[in-house]
């Protein structure tokens, strides 16, 4: 299934180290509005520092933070913040890392020539996501006010979330309104990181074979709308157009989005959307969503815009496993009528809030589950329908919940904690949402009226802690 992926990573990663991946030189997510940066999804972004971009703009992706990272990399150290990669590749059993699938996408030469440049040295970007803000029409369940507005709506109007007692387990994202995430201004005008931003751009635009733009809610944002009036001014004819949209808008807006994949002076659009359970179970993680006008929306764009792939971003949490195989066969259905590209299933898993994780469920449940999954895939017509990348994710995902017994490095592998702060979380979030999680999730429902509620705990006010950034540490099995 995936041998020539470990192909490649032995002959062009694991050549200059065993713990290399090209994402931490040649890609990068950048938050402006409040200043981190990252090179992929799974280590927390870091802050920017915003002293160092005034002489250096450039260090809004080169940080001395990744450039230590960079230099344990050359040494076949394996970074801590990168725990996700290295736990799929000790599961063995041929699992593909995101360290192969983040580097693969670029040149073999390229890649092997960071073998020879200092680390500490700058360099120029080839893939970029970068988020002008925070605005969002949506407030899914695994994601907190620091990358939403309608989250942050929730914290300010109800109060913070209460009763987590999990060490580590990701409850206090619950307990801030996000507002340290616009301590840099709202607009594109007033924020020191977007003029460095524009100040790299002439530079930056000439390296960059993709730019990918999201929030937030990118379609949203006015000030998305102004960048693609900046793109609209110069011919990018070698450079990739991509926007992450949860695709749940309004007829008109969808209409204003297709349009730009038709008038955008660069080489080729792409569509990153999000979704990963099906029916009612998508609408209650995804609290905004609405599946039946998603999935409309979706085929619209298919039948109307002018793009090259639209790849399905699927965060695997624990209550994606009850209707994820019914996902991927609606999404089947559509790579028969418009593609094999369209959707694209690109499955990761979700480590934090820790509660939320796959692994954060009864033994027997995960188990069950587990055993439903493996069958499904042994179906000779559902496989025929599959990339090699999404098959090998989906058999990651079998392998990880079989043998993978923590999902961060940084918090408990108490269940008995993390079963509390499951029941602690959905219990505020159906009163705040006018959910009913036993409606929805019947088959949880012996095991969700089971878990005792501590009743003794301290009332929080809404702090302003904003994002923990990691340490540079080694990772231990």
């Amino acid at each position: 299934m995936a041998e020539h992926l470990i192909r490649w990573r032995d002959e062009q990663l694991n050549t200059i180290s065993d713990s290399f991946c090209a994402a931490k030189w040649y890609n990068a997510s950048i938050y402006l509005g409040f200043g981190y940066t990252g090179s992929c999804h799974h280590p927390l972004p870091h802050p920017i520092d915003k002293e160092e971009i005034l002489i250096n703009p450039k260090a809004i992706h080169n940080s001395k933070h990744k450039k230590e990272i960079r230099k344990m990399m050359l040494e076949g150290v394996k970074p801590a913040e990168c725990a996700y990669c290295w736990k799929v590749e000790d599961i063995a059993r041929n699992n593909i890392s995101d360290r192969v699938y983040k580097s693969i996408i670029y040149n073999n030469n390229d890649i092997k020539a960071l073998k020879d440049i200092p680390w500490d040295q700058d360099v120029e970007l080839k893939t970029l996501e970068i988020s002008f803000d925070r605005q969002c029409n949506f407030a899914c369940s695994y994601c907190n006010a620091g990358y939403s507005t309608t989250w942050s709506q929730d914290l300010k109007t109800n109060g913070a979330y209460q009763n987590f007692i999990a060490p580590g387990g990701g409850g206090g994202a619950y307990q801030t309104d996000g507002s340290w995430a616009e301590a840099n201004g709202k607009h594109l005008d007033d924020n020191p990181y977007t003029d460095a931003f524009f100040k790299w751009w002439p530079e930056l635009s000439k390296s960059l074979d993709e730019i990918r733009i999201t929030g937030g809610e990118a379609t949203v944002s006015q000030n998305f709308w102004r960048f693609v009036e900046i793109m609209h001014q110069s011919e990018s004819p070698n450079m990739r157009f991509a926007v992450n949209s949860n695709l749940g808008m309004s007829d008109k807006a969808l209409e204003k989005l297709i349009k730009i994949t038709h008038t955008l002076p660069v080489k080729e659009f792409d569509l990153f959307t999000s979704n990963e359970s099906y029916g009612t179970h998508a609408e209650y993680v995804r609290d905004g969503l609405n599946y039946k006008q998603w999935r409309s929306n979706m085929v619209t764009f298919m039948e109307n815009a002018k793009f090259r792939s639209l790849t399905m971003m699927m965060t695997i949490n624990n209550l994606t496993l009850f209707s994820l195989t019914d996902f991927i066969e609606d999404m089947i259905e559509l790579k028969g009528k418009y593609g094999k590209y369209r959707p694209l299933l690109d499955l990761n898993i979700l480590r934090w809030p820790n509660y939320m994780s796959v692994l954060a469920l009864p033994d027997d449940i995960k188990n069950e589950c587990h055993a439903q999954l493996k069958t499904w895939f042994s179906n000779e017509q559902i496989n025929k329908f599959l990339e090699p990348s999404e098959k090998a994710s989906i058999q990651r995902l079998i392998d990880y919940i079989e043998v993978v017994d923590k999902a961060h490095v940084n918090t408990t592998d108490d269940k008995t904690l993390l079963f509390h702060d499951f029941k602690s979380f959905y219990t505020q979030y159906d009163k705040r949402r006018g959910k009913n999680f036993i409606d929805t999730f019947p088959m949880l429902a012996d095991w969700y009226n089971s878990i005792e509620l501590n009743t003794q705990f301290e009332i929080k006010p809404l702090n302003q802690t904003g994002i923990t950034q990691y340490e540079i540490g080694v990772y231990k099995k």
